[in-house]
């Protein structure tokens, strides 16, 4: 029980550190804030490189080039000849 109050205590007086200097709020928004636009820039950089790769792939003829289809079916039928007595 002892624990439980003393720690309620600490946590109380800690928010009233906390509420008295507020230039430290503002430093923690600021650096927050422009974390938030470097993830934000860093994202949409990837999803442009991303269009760029997938468009690039489609004007290229791709991994079949050169590839044709045969002309040879591929199951023949056996021709077998029924022996002669």
């Amino acid at each position: 029980m002892i624990p439980v109050v003393v720690l309620l205590l600490l946590l109380l007086v800690e928010e009233a550190v906390a509420l008295g200097e507020p230039q430290l709020c503002y430093i923690l928004d600021a650096i927050l804030f422009l974390y938030g636009i470097v993830l934000t820039l860093l994202y949409c950089r990837l999803k442009i490189q991303v269009r760029k790769a997938a468009v690039a792939y489609q004007k290229s003829d791709g991994i079949y080039t050169g590839l044709s289809p045969r002309n040879q079916e591929t199951y023949e039928t056996l021709k077998h000849e029924k022996p002669r007595e």
